[in-house]
């Protein structure tokens, strides 16, 4: 995989229109709706009730749906997409600009992963839900706040949280990386073509039809991708059918509006800040685990004072 991106991507408006962050953000919205709070939904809309590419609902078509006056960014043709170069704009804009964004994978019956990113210069949260379609069910939950990395982990019925220094920087790095995998997946597996430009409040967009897919006899195959000038994708979807089995994944991200506010904080703040204050009979214990039923249990020692160690986990 290429290195990572670094720096902000250049010419990046910062003043857009907010209509048009808004309108932005109605796909995220919309995915969040499908991820909920532990799971899927299972009265949420299948793939095939998602606009499609060549569907003049995926915003206001250009009367001739030409691509010919249409500059593509760079990596970006009309029969392609180099995805080492969409990897660096797109996580570079996870990395570094206000964002809100969320991602759905759906491996087989039963069995996903939800993900929900936002993210200012101030705050970042990040949210990770797996079910394996089997028995374990996984959650781990993350939110950075003046220097101090909140997390709450679960598996099952135990839950656990934590308090540590934590790097605001590092963690959008990881949670960036994370985002960017379900979109990598879309681009690895299918095969998209450009089919028309997408006029969004003012900002011209692209809109690539997915084609086909690398899977030994898919069937029902649907998708598309959205990129901005800047070559950051901004939404992408795939459906198939393999096997008797339906896949399905979903990505989109937005710009947070300028007048937006500060990123949330989640719910279980007040308690990991509670179960995870310091033990008075303990040294610099920060760590409790709260079993079904809602005891805590001291579990483990986390010095507040000791840096998080890069590449940590939160997954």
């Amino acid at each position: 995989m290429p290195g990572p991106a670094s720096g902000s991507i250049r010419g990046r408006p910062r003043t857009d229109a907010v209509p048009q962050r808004i309108r932005a953000a109605t796909a995220v919205a919309l995915l969040l709706l499908l991820a909920g709070c532990g799971g899927f939904a299972p009265s949420a809309p299948t793939p095939g009730d998602a606009p499609q590419a060549d569907s003049p609902s995926n915003g206001s078509v250009d009367p001739d749906s030409g691509l010919s006056d249409v500059p593509f960014p760079e990596g970006f043709t009309r029969t392609g997409i180099d995805i080492a170069t969409a990897r660096e704009r797109s996580v570079a804009f996870l990395r570094t600009e206000p964002v809100t964004g969320v991602a759905v994978e759906r491996f087989r019956a039963g069995a996903y992963a939800d993900y929900e990113y936002d993210a200012t210069p101030e705050r970042i949260r990040f949210r990770l839900d797996v079910h394996n379609g089997y028995v374990d069910v996984t959650r781990s939950d993350v939110f950075v706040d003046d220097g101090v990395r909140y997390s709450r982990s679960a598996r099952n019925r135990d839950v656990s949280f934590e308090a540590s220094n934590g790097s605001l920087e590092e963690t959008r790095y990881r949670a960036a990386d994370s985002m960017w995998a379900v979109a990598s997946r879309i681009l690895t597996v299918g095969d998209f073509r450009a089919v028309r430009s997408v006029d969004e409040d003012g900002e011209r967009l692209i809109r690539y039809a997915a084609t086909d897919v690398a899977a030994r006899n898919a069937t029902d195959v649907r998708g598309y991708l959205t990129v901005d000038g800047d070559g950051v994708i901004r939404e992408a979807r795939l459906s198939y059918a393999q096997a008797g089995e339906s896949k399905r994944f979903e990505y989109a991200v937005a710009p947070r509006p300028g007048d937006g506010g500060e990123v949330a904080p989640p719910a279980w703040l007040p308690a990991a800040r509670t179960d995870a204050a310091p033990d008075p009979d303990g040294e610099g214990e920060t760590s409790a685990r709260v079993r079904a039923g809602g005891r805590a249990e001291r579990v483990s020692s986390t010095s507040v004072a000791r840096p998080e160690p890069i590449g940590g986990q939160f997954l």
